[in-house]
């Protein structure tokens, strides 16, 4: 008998084990993103580009994964261009759907929105000289938070 060798990812305090699918495929992303957003939140003088890049798709992870366990399919989130990376529609649609956000959307939201969503700055930065990112607090307080609201919303 062969032995199997491989590489594992083993996030602590996992006690679940779900299919490799939405909404379970996005939540695992963005717990796998968490500690890379705390660190660069947590340091001193960070560049704001690789935080910000980190954060909107942890956050569009999050949100589809509440998401496509709210619609019970992710083809609407990866179908419809209006949807996919715009983190305010996305946003007002989980609220919508009964994710407990906040009555006010947060400031960093839509900063974070602007530069994730189409022309892609976060990406690609065609056409600028600079890039203004949110600050680091409270969006990765935030984000550990919607973490923790989504996960036990699913």
């Amino acid at each position: 008998m062969e032995p199997i060798i491989g590489h594992a990812n083993i996030v602590e305090g996992a006690d679940t084990i779900a299919p490799a699918a939405p909404p379970y495929t996005y939540l695992g992303v963005a717990e796998n993103l968490i500690p890379g957003v705390r660190i660069l939140a947590d340091t001193p003088n960070t560049h704001g580009m690789p935080l910000a890049l980190l954060s909107a798709h942890m956050l569009e992870c999050l949100l589809k994964a509440f998401l496509s366990k709210a619609l019970g399919s992710d083809e609407l989130l990866t179908r419809d261009s209006k949807l996919r990376h715009n983190l305010i529609a996305l946003w007002a649609l989980a609220k919508e759907k009964g994710l407990g956000l906040p009555t006010q959307q947060p400031d960093w939201l839509e900063c974070l929105s602007d530069l994730h969503s189409h022309p892609f700055y976060l990406r690609y930065s065609t056409g600028v000289h600079g890039i203004v990112s949110p600050a680091p607090e409270p969006m990765a307080s935030d984000l550990q938070n919607l973490l923790v609201l989504v996960r036990k919303s699913i």
